[in-house]
């Protein structure tokens, strides 16, 4: 395995732990219960989203670092955080960065969401919308081989992140629909804090 087949697939990896992650917060928003509905099992989804959460926020800190170890292109760090300049597709490896700062910003308010405040930290949540649509949009245009900046858009990892975006396109537009409404009554506010996508009404 080379050093960008590893970048790869933590961009990868990434990319899958945010879709289940938005798709988990999703459910939780709208009150769903996997003891009532399928699979009638007592899951934490709470601590499923949490962990979800950790996961994406870990990969995708993870994923641009690599590249700081190539020899051909070489990235530098500014090229990291700001790569407005960096060796191939600069405009996609800056909406993959703006993408990672959003989580970040998702990910640490829901930390201090008890200093913060709930009306502070729930606008500052919906970040992870437009975080992921950047998201998506980064991992379906980047070139994984860094060679001419023409990704092929059937290949396997790359259909991967397809069939992801669709299935929270369609989760989300679904969120939409059922806005006020959910699978069952809202609860009384003794829920667990989630850690990053969980929109409400």
């Amino acid at each position: 395995m080379t050093l960008l087949d590893f970048c790869a697939y933590l961009g990868l990896g990434a990319t899958g732990a945010a879709a289940l992650n938005l798709l988990i917060g999703l459910l939780i928003s709208l009150r769903y219960s996997p003891v009532r509905h399928w699979p009638h099992l007592r899951l934490n989804l709470f601590g499923l989203h949490q962990w979800t959460a950790y996961a994406t926020v870990a990969l995708t800190l993870a994923h641009p670092l690599v590249l700081l170890f190539l020899d051909k292109p070489r990235f530098r760090v500014f090229d990291i955080l700001v790569p407005i300049h960096s060796p191939l597709q600069p405009l996609i490896n800056v909406a993959g960065a703006v993408a990672l700062y959003l989580l970040l910003i998702v990910f640490l308010t829901s930390l201090l969401r008890s200093r913060i405040g709930r009306p502070l930290w729930r606008r500052l949540h919906y970040l992870v919308f437009p975080a992921a649509v950047l998201l998506f949009v980064h991992s379906m245009l980047t070139d994984p081989d860094l060679k001419d900046g023409h990704p092929d858009l059937l290949d396997g990892g790359k259909v991967f992140v397809e069939i992801a975006a669709l299935l929270c396109f369609a989760a989300t537009a679904l969120r939409v629909r059922l806005r006020g409404k959910g699978f069952r009554p809202a609860a009384p506010s003794s829920e667990a804090t989630p850690v990053l996508s969980r929109p409400e009404s």
